[in-house]
């Protein structure tokens, strides 16, 4: 029994890390056919050889005490050290610059 072709037109859900490997390698089938499925194969036996580790860290996050200020409107001040302080501030009237890219005819 042939498998039937991957078809374009049918959205295919994006892979997950979290999935088992078997679901994986159904998604690889799906998507790529039979050569999709065994490069997923082949790359799963380096990963196991290689020994890497998945990592299990979540994503980092800082509670900071009061509001972010608003750097584009206000502008920003920064001490160095005691004698150095860089202050970058927006002009009220300035636009954003825009960068167009020229179109050359060969």
């Amino acid at each position: 029994m042939s498998q039937p072709e991957p078809n374009d037109s049918e959205p295919v859900a994006p892979i997950d890390p979290t999935d088992t490997i078997q679901a994986q390698l159904d998604r690889a089938r799906a998507r790529h056919g039979t050569i999709g499925a065994m490069v997923f194969s082949a790359m799963l036996g380096v990963d196991k050889v290689l020994g890497r580790k998945p990592k299990d860290e979540g994503a980092v996050v800082w509670e900071a005490s009061g509001e972010p200020e608003d750097i584009d409107t206000d502008g920003i001040t920064i001490d160095v050290d005691d004698e150095t302080k860089v202050v970058s501030q927006l002009g009220a009237g300035k636009a954003a610059r825009r960068v167009r890219k020229k179109r050359t005819v060969k």
